[in-house]
C-alpha cells in the first residue's frame, strides 16, 4: 500500500512568515511568535519479503502565539491561503481576548548564537529511491530468520526516515532557522521451542542513512528472542542486579519527569526541596544535553529558539538543578534552561528533556557481570507504563539472565520488582560504558546492589 500527501505551497516558507507578521501590525499586541514546521519523510514496513506498507509525506505546519495585556492566543494553521491566514489570525485574537491574564507570559528577547551542527543533517536525505528504503527494510526481516531455525515469524520490520525544518521568528528580534534528518529501524523477532514462544525487540537510529545497521539490527532481534527461551522462575531474593540499558533507560524516562520545572512549579514531583542535597549514589551523573551529537534530539536550538546547552541535573548523587522553558523559568525566577519542546506546531510549547541521559563509567557489562557471584541481569521490564511519575513509585515485572560466579547461567522469567527511584539510584555502584539512546533517554547499564528479586 502506497500512502502519499504531499502540500502544494504556492509562496515560501520564508514568505509565508513574513506575509504573516506583516497581518499582525494592525493589531495592538505586545510581543509574537511565529513557529514554523517543515516535515518530510517515509515510512516502510515488510513482511515475508513483500512490502506491507509505504507512506511518503511532506507537510507543512504553522502555529502563532500573541501577547497582549498579559492574555495569551495561540493557533495554526495548515492551509495557507489568504483568507485561511486571515481566519488563522482573527481566531488567536479571539482566544486571547478570553483567556485568563498571566504575569510570567512572555517569548525570549534573545539568545546567544546557535552553533553550526552539520552531523544532524544527511545531504542525500532527498535523492534515495524507493527501492533502497524498501530493501533496507527487507534486510531486517533476512537476517533475523538467519540466526535459527527456531525464529519462526519476524514482525514489524519497520524502515522510517524525517527531515524536519523549523523557523522561529518574534517580535524581539529573534530569528532561527535549523535542520535535521533521522533515520530508524526496527523489528520484532518471535522464537519457538516446543510450545513456548518469546518474543524480542530490536532497533537501530541515526543522523545518517549510511550509519544504519539493519544486519545487526535483524540479528540481534532474532538473538534475544532465543536467549529468552526455558526460562525460569527463580525463589525470591536479595542480590545484585545489572540493568541493560535499554531497562535503565526506562526508568531514567521516568526519572526525567522528576526534573521538570513545570512539575516543580506544580510540586508534582518527588525531587522538590532536594536540591543540593546528595540523594543517589556517588556513580549517578545525570545530564541533559540539547546539541550532545550522539542522541537523537540534538538540535541547534529549543521549540522557542532559545540555543540549547549542556545542563548538569545530578553531579556524583548531588541534585543541581531542574529543566525549564521560559514561561515556568519566570514562575520559578529562574532563567529557561532551553528545555521548551514540542511534538508538533499544533499544540504550545511546553517544558521537556532534550537527550538526557546518566554518564557512562568505564567499564563494559561484560566486565560488570564477570564480577558478580550471584545475581541477575535484568534485560526487559514489564508494566513501567504503570509506575507513578510523582512519587516515583514502581512495581514492574521483569526477566532476563542468571549470573553465578561471574557468568551466564541461563533465562530468567516470571520476577517482579519494585521500590522508589530514589532508593533504586541509592543503590547505584557503577555505571557501565555502554550508554545507549532509546528516545530522547539513554542510560548504560547500571550495577545495582541488594536489590529485592521477588520470584516464588
Amino acid at each position: 500500500m502506497l500512502t502519499k500527501k504531499k502540500q502544494e505551497l504556492k509562496i515560501t516558507p520564508e514568505e509565508l512568515m513574513a506575509e504573516l507578521a506583516r497581518s499582525l501590525k494592525g493589531y495592538a499586541l505586545s510581543a509574537w511568535e511565529i513557529y514554523l514546521l517543515r516535515e518530510q519523510g517515509s515510512a516502510v514496513e515488510a513482511r515475508d519479503q513483500k512490502v506491507e506498507s509505504f507512506e511518503q509525506e511532506d507537510h507543512l505546519s504553522l502555529a502563532l502565539r500573541v501577547l497582549s495585556q498579559d492574555r495569551l492566543g495561540f493557533g495554526y494553521a495548515t492551509d495557507f491561503r489568504p483568507e485561511q491566514l486571515k481566519e488563522l489570525v482573527e481566531g488567536v485574537f479571539s482566544r486571547m481576548k478570553e483567556s485568563d491574564p498571566d504575569q510570567f507570559l512572555g517569548f525570549p528577547e534573545g539568545s546567544e548564537p546557535a552553533p553550526d551542527l552539520p552531523g544532524i543533517y544527511d545531504p542525500g536525505f532527498e535523492g534515495r529511491s524507493e527501492k533502497e528504503k524498501i530493501q533496507m527494510a527487507m534486510r531486517l526481516e533476512r537476517n533475523a530468520y538467519a540466526v535459527d531455525s527456531r525464529i519462526k515469524r519476524v514482525r514489524e520490520c519497520q524502515y522510517n526516515e524525517g527531515l524536519s525544518e523549523v523557523r522561529i521568528r518574534n517580535s524581539f528580534g529573534l530569528d532561527r532557522k535549523g535542520m535535521s534528518t533521522i533515520y530508524n529501524l526496527s523489528t520484532s523477532a518471535l522464537a519457538e521451542q516446543g510450545k513456548e514462544a518469546q518474543i524480542s525487540w530490536e532497533f537501530d537510529w541515526s543522523f545518517r542513512y549510511d550509519m544504519l545497521a539493519p544486519d545487526q539490527v535483524g540479528k540481534k532481534a532474532g538473538e534475544k528472542a532465543i536467549l529468552k527461551l526455558g526460562g525460569k522462575q527463580i525463589k525470591s531474593v536479595k542480590a545484585p542486579v545489572i540493568f541493560s540499558p535499554e531497562v535503565a533507560g526506562e526508568f531514567l524516562e521516568l526519572m526525567s519527569y522528576a526534573f521538570s520545572g513545570e512539575n516543580l512549579v506544580k510540586n508534582k514531583t518527588w525531587l522538590r526541596g532536594e536540591q543540593g542535597k546528595k540523594i543517589f549514589s556517588e556513580p549517578v551523573t545525570i545530564i541533559d544535553n540539547g546539541l550532545l551529537l550522539k542522541g537523537p534530539d540534538c538540535f541547534p536550538f529549543d521549540s522557542e529558539g532559545l540555543t540549547g546547552r549542556r545542563k548538569v541535573l545530578v553531579e556524583k548523587g548531588v541534585v543541581e538543578g531542574f529543566l525549564f522553558d521560559s514561561y515556568y523559568g519566570r514562575k520559578f525566577n529562574t532563567p529557561s534552561t532551553a528545555n521548551a519542546r514540542r511534538e508538533q506546531a499544533s499544540v504550545p510549547p511546553t517544558v521537556g528533556p532534550g537527550n538526557f541521559y546518566l554518564e557512562p563509567g568505564s567499564r563494559s557489562q561484560e566486565e560488570l557481570i564477570a564480577g558478580i557471584g550471584s545475581g541477575m541481569l535484568i534485560k526487559e521490564t514489564m508494566g513501567m507504563h504503570t509506575a507513578d511519575e510523582i512519587s516515583g513509585e514502581f512495581s514492574v515485572g521483569a526477566s532476563g539472565l542468571w549470573i553465578e560466579q561471574g557468568k551466564i547461567r541461563g533465562p530468567v522469567s516470571g520476577v517482579a520488582i519494585s521500590g522508589t527511584l530514589r532508593d533504586l539510584f541509592s543503590r547505584v555502584r557503577e555505571t557501565g560504558s555502554d550508554l545507549r539512546f532509546i528516545g530522547n533517554c539513554a542510560s548504560p547499564s547500571l550495577l545495582v546492589e541488594d536489590l529485592e528479586i521477588s520470584g516464588n
